[in-house]
């Protein structure tokens, strides 16, 4: 079953320790981009590993592949920077990096999850905002105010 970042808005107090923990773990490049709200708050962006990536379909060199775990990974040797993923994403979460040339793009902590653990945003956020669980599962939960971009993909999809 995949398991996907989840973000509770009304937790999220905008610390960006999810993109410090980020920045650490994948040495010193965050993966993990972020979005004003109103100006006046942030959220942090992750990543939807979409069922059907338009930031795969875009990509010129093939750096952006589905794997067999449902993952969208990014091969950082391919990658040459050109912005198409990020062009393509329906929903603004990939942000190219112009200083280093290079794409960015949440891998959900690959090297963490190959070792039973959550990804470093979710351990680290300090105000619980950020929940690791199974698509099924959040779907079912109608109680909780969770937010996950994934179910906009599903939904979007759908409509188009």
């Amino acid at each position: 079953m995949a398991k996907r970042v989840y973000l509770n808005l009304d937790l999220c107090c905008g610390c960006r320790s999810c993109a410090a923990a980020c920045a650490y773990g994948h040495h010193l490049q965050s993966l993990l981009g972020h979005s004003k709200l109103d100006g006046t708050a942030e959220q942090p962006l992750h990543c939807l590993h979409c069922d059907q990536p338009a930031c795969a379909a875009a990509c010129p060199n093939e750096a952006m592949k589905k794997m067999e775990d449902d993952t969208v990974l990014r091969s950082q040797f391919r990658c040459v920077g050109c912005g198409s993923c990020a062009l393509a994403c329906p929903f603004g979460v990939i942000q190219p990096d112009l200083f280093k040339h290079i794409t960015p793009k949440c891998d959900l902590c690959i090297d963490r999850l190959a070792e039973g653990e959550i990804p470093r945003c979710v351990a680290t956020c300090t105000s619980g905002a950020l929940s690791f669980a199974e698509v099924d599962d959040q779907l079912a939960d109608q109680n909780k105010n969770l937010v996950s971009v994934r179910i906009l993909s599903n939904f979007i999809g759908k409509r188009r």
